[in-house]
């Protein structure tokens, strides 16, 4: 009878799950079919891009998102880089499109909007406004990295109620030593290289010095190219800018104004009239009687103007695809594949926001077999993670080496395990603030043997050998233990000096020299030789064609697949849960809130997503440290 009822109310929970799924679909499908018409470009329309949504380097969609596919797929919200791209370029010979106007304020996670990313779309719209097309750039609190692309802009509006907050960039970094230590976890390391800070969250309280050098070195380089762009658009010079930075941090909006940093001090309903102008109607409250009257206030004229017939407007999210597809050869025969690397470098399969090393093997392993496929592009933002998933996936990158040109381009954050998988590519391009390098590599063992004991918990252990359970939880190392481990990671990162030496044509001892785990700058790293070029993913992408003596036209095709809303949930039907890093990355961006005890919440939690997502089969990592938030 027990069983019974227990299968019963299996059943039930099974019957419960479908209809809920069910609803959800039905839900979604209602959602998409009635709030997705089919795009249009009106006459004169203005381009609209948020840039509260986070660039990220995945396949661009060349057709529009349906509710149900954000809905369900993990980073829906974000907004693909090249689409953002190729969308910006194409609307330069576009002659529905009168304008573009940037609103909201940069938000970025781990690798997305970086200031690699900031850079490739802040001179697409440079582009832009070369062809004497207007920008509009509408800002209330505008960070730095905000800035930074409004700077591109041709007529920036600062809110009277707002400010520029430019006090230069700073990266803190988040230490939960501390926290271990209260509640009774142990962290044991083994590393290479004096500047491999990726273990220092767990084992310090603050930076070591060699932590704090490299940061300075690769964070003024940062901070160099962000004054470089904000002087050269601005009209303005670099040492100018740094002394206003210093002097006020927090720049009123008229002090802003009488700089040169901004074109004027208005409301948003002033930038939506000159909106209306730009695309050819008239404003709402012109020559009609009743907004001379009761109806001229501000509030009124706002919401007459933000009434779409009055304004006509596209977001780059539903013209991006329009611009992708119209790119696509879909016939050509010969094409040249983006492959992107976003992400943890994991062992297996991975999942949502991981570099699975089997997963992403196998999809190499079909593109070195696709003849239409003359060249491969890897696109790089990632910190790096598994040892042996870098390794696997660099395996088969020579592989495709010897059959057809890669050529990589690296993003945001190419570093470590990033480089290590770089290293293939017989051409890097890195944006000139791209940080990479971190060639090093650490094994880091956690214990919870206080943390039990306090509970009244206890182990022991049978065992037929001295090592057997040299990566147990139960207990700290032994010295002879540790010294098992840093043997193995000696090994690691010989192996990964090796693979720099041969790639780059470096002696060994060349490479010990500039490795020991360091971050570079793009700029710092091409000096050095560990990157070919400074340039964008579209440099890379014409740097292998012509690596691959194409001739005529080319197809660009984009990978791994991008999953449909069915596809994910038929992962959930199959039990194939995502891994736990993402789950909790996923729920702290639901909350979607801001400022610095949000941050405070998403820093910790990415931190120990990252430390659960460690799970290379012999705990030898090559990894930058997770949380290099610069703001």
């Amino acid at each position: 009878m027990k069983q019974f009822f227990a299968a019963l109310a299996a059943n039930l929970v099974t019957i419960a799950v479908c209809v809920v799924v069910g609803l959800l679909l039905i839900a979604g499908i209602a959602a998409s079919a009635g709030s997705r018409p089919a795009t249009e470009v009106r006459q004169g329309a203005v381009l609209i891009i948020d840039l509260d949504r986070p660039l990220s380097d995945q396949p661009a969609h060349p057709e529009r998102r349906g509710f149900f596919d954000d809905a369900f797929e993990p980073g829906g919200t974000a907004l693909p880089l090249r689409s953002a791209l190729v969308g910006v370029r194409a609307a330069i010979d576009d002659d529905r499109i009168s304008g573009i106007l940037l609103r909201g304020t940069v938000t970025g996670d781990g690798t997305r909007s970086g200031y690699a990313a900031l850079r490739e779309l802040r001179e697409a719209l440079v582009a832009f406004a070369a062809k004497r097309k207007p920008v509009h750039a509408y800002l209330v609190n505008p960070d730095a990295a905000t800035y930074y692309v409004a700077s591109a802009a041709t007529t920036i509006t600062l809110d009277p109620f707002g400010s520029l907050l430019l006090p230069g960039l700073v990266s803190e970094q988040l230490f939960l030593t501390g926290l271990f230590e209260k509640y009774g976890v142990g962290v044991q390391v083994s590393r290479v290289g004096r500047f491999k800070a990726a273990v220092e969250p767990f084992t310090r309280r603050d930076m070591s010095p060699e932590n704090r050098q490299q940061v300075a070195s690769y964070l003024g380089d940062l901070w160099s190219e962000v004054k470089r762009g904000i002087a050269r658009t601005r009209g303005m010079d670099t040492l100018a800018l740094q002394t206003l930075v210093d002097a006020q941090g927090i720049i009123a909006p008229a002090e802003a104004q009488s700089a040169r940093l901004v074109d004027r001090v208005a409301y948003f309903d002033v930038v939506l009239t000159d909106l209306q102008k730009m695309a050819g109607v008239a404003p709402a409250d012109s020559g009609s009687a009743a907004a001379e009257g009761a109806d001229s206030s501000r509030a009124a004229r706002l919401a007459a103007a933000l009434d779409q017939p009055t304004l006509p407007q596209i977001t780059i999210d539903n013209y991006a695809p329009i611009a992708v597809a119209k790119e696509r050869l879909v016939g050509a025969s010969q094409a040249i594949a983006i492959v992107y690397a976003e992400g943890d470098i994991v062992d297996g399969e991975g999942g949502a926001g991981q570099i699975g090393g089997m997963s992403f093997s196998r999809e190499l392993r079909a593109l070195r077999s696709d003849r239409k496929i003359k060249a491969v592009v890897l696109r790089v933002n990632s910190p790096g993670g598994s040892a042996v998933a870098s390794e696997q996936i660099q395996r088969e990158l020579t592989l495709m080496a010897k059959v057809k040109p890669v050529v990589v381009s690296m993003g945001s954050l190419a570093a470590s395990g990033g480089y290590w998988i770089s290293t293939a590519a017989s051409r890097i391009y890195a944006e000139p603030n791209t940080i990479t390098g971190s060639i090093g590599v650490f094994a880091l063992v956690p214990n919870i043997q206080a943390l039990a004991n306090r509970q009244g918990v206890t182990f022991d252990t049978v065992k037929t050998g001295r090592y057997a359970d040299l990566f147990t939880i139960a207990r700290p190392r032994t010295e002879a233990e540790l010294a098992v481990l840093q043997r193995g990671t000696d090994m690691v990162y010989d192996a990964f000096l090796q693979r720099v030496s041969t790639a780059r044509g470096l002696p060994l001892d060349s490479v010990r020299g500039l490795a020991e785990g360091r971050v570079w700058s793009g700029v710092q790293a091409h000096r050095l030789g560990l990157v070919d070029s400074l340039g964008s993913l579209q440099d890379a992408v014409k740097a292998a064609a012509a690596r691959a003596k194409l001739t005529g036209d080319y197809d660009v095709r984009e990978y791994p697949h991008v999953k449909t809303a069915t596809e994910w949930l038929s992962d959930l039907v199959e039990d194939k849960p995502t891994p736990v890093a993402a789950q909790l990355d996923a729920a702290v961006q639901q909350l979607g809130a801001r400022g610095a005890a949000a941050e405070l919440v998403r820093d910790i939690t990415r931190e120990l997503g990252a430390l659960m997502a460690y799970n290379d089969p012999r705990g030898v990592y090559a990894r930058m440290p997770f949380i290099l938030r610069v703001r």
